[in-house]
């Protein structure tokens, strides 16, 4: 049970940790306003509730010059409470599949690539075409969604959902209704730049997906630059190796008892469960950054087999 528990965790902790981040941002963005009303807007001379107070990005220059952090910022940032929720609803029924698909690492990996290529449509597009600029601000997580929608649907086209009204529709379908909505909006000049990003960031999505059947990985830069960031990747290994190096002699012991039938002395039943622990926290951890079908067969036989412990 408690291994059951561990892999639910780790399995979904990096979409958990998605939707929770753009919640508490959510939710502070609402404090804020809520602050600065009861202060009488005290609060906007110094954050400015234009632009999301300072986290949505633009597509003007001058604007951008002074929050070049909104360029990441913007797709964790909403508007409004429908806004947020469409997106983590989408996020978390395309994220979950995806994530059993390619692990937590590549799920980031691609919620960040699609919200920056879904910057770099808008930006450059809007700023290519006059009649686009009709807004100046640009936030929301629909690009990075949009990505990871496109990814599953290159990845699992036939994969289907049972849709009210509808039955089953494959998801390949129900991608393309996404897109054509938002080139739809694009045509009619509703949310031009909120369409645009839609739209570059299933369009990376799709080309990641792609490129990566080629052997082309089109974030492996910002996975490097995630794996250097992470702390828990340069530390953990380093304790796990120090327990690894002792467990061949334990290995040597488990086969001497068991043909000698002997009775295990507590350092040994200690030291055998503190290595059958160390490796499945290191299965565990393989399946969370790059899935389940990327263990070995005998990685595969021994997560089954501690399964049914």
């Amino acid at each position: 049970m408690w291994e059951d528990l561990k892999a639910t965790w780790r399995g979904g902790g990096m979409l958990t940790r998605l939707v929770w981040v753009n919640a508490a941002v959510f939710l502070l963005l609402m404090t804020l306003t809520l602050v600065d009303r009861l202060g009488g807007g005290v609060l906007s001379a110094v954050l400015p509730a234009e632009g999301a107070r300072t986290l949505a990005t633009s597509w003007r220059l001058d604007v951008l010059a002074t929050r070049p952090w909104s360029v990441v910022t913007h797709m964790f940032a909403h508007q409004d409470l429908w806004h947020i929720a469409m997106n983590m609803l989408l996020l978390f029924w395309m994220g979950r599949v995806y994530h059993g698909e390619v692990g937590s690492r590549r799920l980031l990996s691609t919620y960040l690539g699609g919200g920056l290529a879904g910057f770099a449509a808008y930006f450059f597009i809007t700023n290519g075409f006059k009649p686009l600029q009709t807004g100046t601000y640009a936030l929301g997580a629909s690009a990075s969604v949009m990505a990871i929608f496109g990814a599953l649907a290159t990845l699992r086209p036939e994969m289907r959902f049972n849709l009210i009204l509808f039955g089953p529709v494959a998801l390949k379908h129900l991608f393309w209704v996404y897109v054509i909505l938002d080139y739809f909006g694009l045509s009619q000049g509703v949310n031009a730049g909120g369409n645009l990003a839609h739209l570059g960031g299933a369009l990376f999505g799709v080309l990641l997906v792609q490129q990566d059947r080629k052997g082309r990985n089109l974030v492996s830069w910002l996975e490097w630059l995630l794996d250097a960031l992470s702390s828990r990747s340069i530390s953990i290994p380093q304790r796990k190796r120090s327990r690894f190096r002792a467990s061949t002699s334990n290995r040597w012991k488990a086969a001497e008892r068991e043909e000698s039938r002997a009775p295990m002395s507590d350092d040994e039943f200690n030291a055998a469960r503190a290595e059958r622990e160390d490796r499945l926290d290191a299965i565990l951890d393989k399946i969370s950054k790059h899935g389940y079908d990327h263990l070995t067969a005998e990685e595969k036989r021994f997560l089954f087999d501690q399964s049914q412990r």
